[in-house]
């Protein structure tokens, strides 16, 4: 279902250009799942972490089969935010997710040693209307990097 969403957005937006992407969007539903997926394979304590909110902040395509997203995200356990970044790399058919590269967390508290503000406080919108800038000065908690083996990641 990732590929199948995303593929939507990138068929609509130009190469280079940005998209909107609102949090009831059916492909940010799907990043709440997935992204606790792809970590939970490499960090064994997201087995039990979950994400209940994707915040964009900037979303892009910046190549034909290639889209990255910006934001902050909810953590469930807690209801507090953290940044993420993820750049999701489609099959030539658009039918696959071919790649990813995940970002997500910066020191703070809670279980996870990431937890920010708490959801809709100023404090968490002053990080997200921000967390673009902030990039490449984030010192990331967690980093994933992967090829995917299967078609359409989740169903």
């Amino acid at each position: 279902m990732a590929a199948t969403e995303l593929s939507e957005y990138l068929q609509k937006t130009p190469v280079g250009s940005e998209f909107k992407l609102e949090p009831s969007a059916d492909l940010c539903f799907i990043l709440e799942r997935y992204i606790p997926q792809l970590l939970s394979q490499r960090y064994p304590e997201w087995a039990w972490e979950s994400l209940d909110g994707i915040f964009a902040a900037h979303s892009q395509r910046t190549d034909s089969n290639t889209a990255e997203i910006a934001g902050m995200c909810l953590l469930i356990s807690d209801q507090t935010m953290t940044p993420f970044f993820i750049r999701l790399t489609l099959s030539p058919s658009h039918d696959a997710v071919a790649s990813c590269h995940l970002l997500l967390g910066e020191p703070g508290g809670g279980a996870l040693g990431i937890s920010g503000p708490p959801c809709h406080s100023f404090k968490a919108q002053g990080l997200l209307e921000t967390v673009k800038a902030r990039l490449q000065g984030i010192r990331w908690s967690y980093t994933l990097t992967s090829e995917a083996k299967t078609k359409d990641d989740v169903g």
